[in-house]
């Protein structure tokens, strides 16, 4: 492959034979011939997870894929997924938040988006990451070409994780394909009246390991080492100036999140002032939300 097209951005071919082909896609029982793409090919042959779900994500399980997305990410692993909304757009935000890569895996052609709402993640992707697709410049789409789709990101992966998913659904597709090649598969449960929780309960009742967090994907798989550039302590010069309320905020936050009631409940000052201090740290993209009303810092101190 020419270094100078991927720097540039520009489109290029990668061929089964070809030096950095992914060892793992030679075990597939119908591989593909070529793929096109546009960023870092060398992405596609390191240890990867595939994290997957439904395009009609709750906001629970939005905020927990792109939280995987993250602490994968700063574990050492390339995120895979498929670009689409909802749970696979999130899991690919989430390694970009961490400074860490993602690899999206297209059912077009490497020249169209889709869907067209992730065009900006797409071209973050394709500077900080790797977009990929076995399909001809030009095509488009089509439902049939998501299955076949779907075979690559499961067999590019050591594992599969579904955050969630309804009983009939394209992840459990993915994952029932990474199964069939030998791959580890994960689920994420959810509330046992919400839809979108049954596709990983039926995972988990046929054998899949269940996730409450990184220690579960950690029992099962060896992570690779983290790289040194991942999660580096962020800049003195980034954090809000001492004394000031976001400063305050930021000084009792750790990844696992706080609860902004209890904290506004300890806060002595005004409202007006304890908004702009939490404002002033959405800003800066030094927080994130979770579930249940917490707030986190977005990335790790090492």
């Amino acid at each position: 492959m020419n270094d100078a097209l991927r720097r540039a951005g520009a489109p290029w071919t990668l061929r089964s034979g070809d030096p950095g082909w992914p060892g793992l896609w030679r075990e597939l029982t119908d591989p593909p011939r070529r793929i096109r793409g546009i960023g870092d090919a060398g992405l596609l042959d390191r240890p990867a997870l595939a994290v997957v779900g439904t395009r009609r994500a709750s906001p629970r399980g939005t905020a927990i894929a792109r939280e995987l997305g993250r602490t994968l990410a700063a574990s050492g692993w390339i995120v895979v997924s498929g670009l689409a909304l909802g749970i696979d757009g999130a899991a690919h935000r989430g390694a970009l938040d961490a400074g860490g890569a993602t690899v999206a895996v297209m059912a077009s052609g490497v020249d169209r988006t889709y869907p067209l709402a992730h065009a900006g993640l797409r071209a973050e992707i394709d500077r900080r990451g790797c977009v990929i697709t076995e399909r001809d410049d030009g095509a488009p789409p089509l439902r049939h070409e998501f299955p076949r789709r779907n075979r690559l990101v499961a067999g590019l992966c050591r594992g599969v994780v579904v955050v969630e998913a309804p009983r009939r659904s394209g992840a459990l597709v993915t994952a029932m394909l990474a199964a069939d090649q030998n791959r580890e598969v994960f689920a994420v449960p959810g509330p046992i009246d919400w839809e979108g929780s049954r596709g990983c309960h039926h995972l988990l009742r046929e054998g899949a390991h269940l996730v409450e967090n990184l220690d579960d994907i950690r029992r099962v798989l060896e992570f690779p080492a983290a790289r040194n550039d991942i999660g580096k302590r962020i800049p003195e010069s980034l954090l809000p100036a001492p004394g000031s309320s976001a400063r305050w905020l930021w000084d009792r936050l750790d990844l696992e999140g706080a609860r902004l009631s209890e904290l506004r409940r300890r806060w002595k000052g005004s409202a007006s002032v304890w908004n702009e201090g939490l404002l002033a740290l959405e800003l800066a993209g030094l927080t994130r939300r979770l579930p249940g009303g917490r707030l986190a810092r977005r990335m790790l101190e090492l």
